[in-house]
């Protein structure tokens, strides 16, 4: 089984190339997206908790999908600071999505300087143990968890470690088929690294990056590899500027063997190469 979706879907730069503008009266994003593919990363779950409202108004959302589901990015108190009393409310708003049988995974996204310490193996435990019984997707950046001994901690925990396509340095996790357990989860990042390391670049700089046929050719082995040791597997791509995410979400969906809805006429017109062979 193999989930095809984005992160987020809520950007104004997506107004024109990905959604119709004007949009229709009733026009809702989140259940057009629904239409395109088969699971969206609620990243906005990162900047602050959600409530059981905000998830259960998803879900409805979303409900004439059956097949259909969520990945929530954990919130950032809980994996760039040690704010481990937002966990459970946390938890306690995902259960409308649960309850529906909508929730695919949660994942636990850490950043650069998270590295392979006697600390932050201790984080980790504790947000384990905070999370036993959920779907948990683990996304660290530096190769030091990437030693044997590293990914068997990962692997007893019950965490499931994610497969990442991020900006090479020395020290980032390289675009490898890497899963820890039932899940896999893929995140593909963009390779814009002028703008990924400059700290002065606009956000959206960072994400402004199509991936070219090759290089989604080389994730889709990379694709299958993962899901012939697990479950099922989501493959979010994270490179939403301009609606970009979508484009290649597409091509990977085709190259999969998926069976993709027709790209928005407002897509094709924006990227027509791209998407030439995906109509």
């Amino acid at each position: 089984m193999i989930r095809l979706g984005t992160a987020g879907y809520a950007y104004k730069d997506w107004e024109g190339p990905v959604y119709p503008r004007p949009k229709p009266r009733g026009f809702n994003n989140l259940r057009f997206m629904a239409g395109l593919f088969s699971c969206v990363e609620m990243n906005v779950t990162f900047y602050r908790s959600p409530t059981p409202e905000n998830v259960a108004s998803w879900v409805e959302t979303v409900r004439r999908h059956d097949d259909f589901r969520f990945t929530f990015k954990l919130y950032r108190g809980l994996t760039h600071e040690s704010d481990f009393a937002a966990l459970p409310p946390f938890l306690e708003a995902l259960a409308p999505a649960r309850e529906a049988g909508k929730l695919g995974a949660v994942l636990a996204q850490f950043p650069y300087f998270f590295k392979n310490t006697q600390d932050n193996r201790a984080h980790l435990a504790r947000l384990a143990r905070g999370m036993e019984g959920w779907p948990v997707a683990l996304e660290v950046r530096d190769r030091s968890w990437l030693t044997p001994p590293a990914r068997d901690f990962i692997t007893r925990l019950g965490l499931n470690l994610s497969a990442i396509d991020i900006c090479q340095t020395d020290d980032a996790v390289p675009p490898e088929p890497l899963c820890t357990g039932p899940i896999g989860y893929v995140r593909l990042h963009g390779r814009n690294a002028d703008a990924w390391f400059d700290k002065d670049a606009p956000v959206f700089e960072k994400y402004n990056y199509l991936y070219a046929p090759a290089e989604l050719k080389s994730w889709a082995g990379h694709v299958r590899t993962i899901s012939q040791n697990t479950e099922v597997t989501y493959v979010i791509t994270n490179n939403h500027f301009a609606g970009k995410a979508v484009v290649n979400a597409i091509q990977l969906g085709r190259m999969l063997g998926q069976r993709m809805a027709p790209p928005p006429p407002q897509l094709v017109e924006t990227y027509p190469d791209a998407l030439a062979q995906t109509l």
